[in-house]
């Protein structure tokens, strides 16, 4: 996968049934104890939390913020010193945007404008995979932004996939520390491209979903078309497992992670309404088998989905959130636990509606990961109109192989308006990263993160 204080409420509370259910707690609720105090930092640091209770603390800085660095901070709380791992070619302001981990191991995408000149440069991606002996690798791209960053559930393999600006092929690059760099280029698809993202499992098989739709003008979409695709390590062939059309709509792949050949899937399906900012989106979350997944979608049409995020255990239950805009001017956000043994997922609305900032609008103001035990950390943001400040909502929290949660821990913190959240669970820890935006698509290089169970 997700790829960012204080005030009247609190995020997610126990479940009361075998089902997830997430709810405010006391709007007097304190910050729980387990959840460290925020840490500043800066170089747009991207705090990651291993199971060993270490923290990997990787920023970027240098000549043109191309440098990438990494710091250890230990369970005790101490700090080591920061260590470069390696400088980005004909590239400026590189930022860390995603990062997945397993077994403490971890994998970093950074993205880097390319030095051109231009005033809207391509995007590099760079893949960065830490394997303990191995030490630190990487490859990067020339071209693309990163679709997905995924950890198979033992930590054997990691896959990384980027999309394009340009029309050109999709990259889906793994890496295992015994194998090596495995590089598969998948052309778009239709006349108006795709695009693509990618789980992978501890054989090194892949599983792809693959959406479109371009939007001719305002509220009439065309060309929608789902693909799901298999990677088959030991064959080196791919085969199309599921497809379905959606002549009147389109189709945006959100989230994938894959567990003991099941999946689970979120994408936005955008449909045609002939009405200028009409009701147009929603989310549609996939359970099961890549050929034979059961679909659930959201009841209503919204404006617009801003994220949403999904991950499997390995006892095969999915989670989800997303945020989607619930009216004019504030988006909502949902939580969802789908066990195998279900026929729907349990759907929780959490209660909590932020005006539409620029972090919000972009997809920034919520974070959702889950590691393969089940372990898994959620953050997202609440914005009242006209407050001068936010309210950043997070919990750890256990699933059950019913889709309960428990062992929850939550913790709020007051932040400026702007903030955005990055969430990122190991089997044994969670790590929240707060950012801000100081305009639209800017985001200031001073982040602050908390440690939690």
């Amino acid at each position: 996968m997700a790829h960012r204080r204080l005030s009247a409420v609190c995020v997610v509370a126990v479940a009361a049934s075998t089902l997830a259910t997430l709810a405010a707690p006391n709007p007097a609720a304190a910050v729980d104890e387990a959840w460290g105090p925020l840490q500043e930092a800066g170089g747009s640091t991207l705090a990651i939390a291993l199971d060993d209770r270490t923290t990997a603390l990787v920023s970027v800085g240098g000549p043109d913020d191309a440098t990438i660095y990494e710091q250890r901070r230990a369970a005790a709380g101490t700090v080591g010193p920061t260590t470069p791992v390696m400088t980005v070619a004909g590239a400026a302001s590189c930022r860390p945007v995603e990062a997945a981990t397993e077994l403490s191991n971890f994998a970093v995408a950074v993205e880097c404008q390319t030095k051109t000149g231009l005033e809207d440069p391509p995007t590099k991606l760079v893949e960065l995979v830490w394997t303990g002996d191995d030490g630190w690798v990487w490859k990067v791209q020339a071209d693309g932004e990163l679709g997905s960053l995924d950890y198979s559930p033992r930590g054997q393999f990691v896959v990384f996939t980027s999309n394009s600006e340009y029309g050109r092929a999709h990259h889906v690059t793994s890496y295992h520390a015994d194998l090596g760099w495995r590089d598969l280029k998948r052309r778009e698809l239709g006349l108006t491209g795709d695009n693509l993202i990618a789980a992978i499992n501890d054989g090194g098989n892949v599983v792809a979903l693959r959406g479109a739709g371009s939007e001719d003008e305002p509220g009439y979409w065309f060309g929608g078309r789902l693909r799901i695709e298999t990677y088959k390590a030991t064959a080196g062939k791919w085969a199309r497992q599921f497809a379905r059309d959606f002549p009147d709509g389109g189709i945006d792949p959100s989230g994938l992670d894959l567990s003991a050949g099941r999946i689970v899937a979120t994408f936005v399906e955008s449909r045609s309404t002939g009405q200028l900012n009409g009701l147009a989106d929603r989310v549609v979350v996939l359970s099961g088998t890549p050929s034979n997944p059961r679909v659930w979608s959201s009841p209503r049409w919204t404006r617009q989905v801003l994220t949403a995020s999904a991950a499997i255990t390995q006892a095969g239950v999915g989670v989800v959130a997303w945020q989607a805009v619930h009216d004019r001017r504030t988006a909502k956000s949902w939580f969802a636990t789908w066990a195998p043994k279900h026929g729907q997922p349990s759907v929780s609305d959490l209660k909590w509606s932020t005006t539409l900032t620029d972090a919000a609008a972009s997809g920034l103001a919520m974070d959702l990961s889950v590691s393969a035990n089940g372990h898994g950390a959620i953050a997202y943001v609440r914005h009242r109109p006209g407050a001068d400040f936010s309210t950043v909502a997070g919990a750890s929290f256990r699933v059950g192989r019913n889709g309960g949660l428990r062992d929850q821990v939550d913790a709020t913190w007051q932040q400026p308006v702007e903030v955005t959240v990055d969430a990122t669970a190991a089997a044994t820890a969670t790590s929240i990263t707060l950012g801000q935006m100081t305009g639209p698509f800017v985001l200031s290089p001073m982040t602050q993160y908390s440690l939690g169970p």
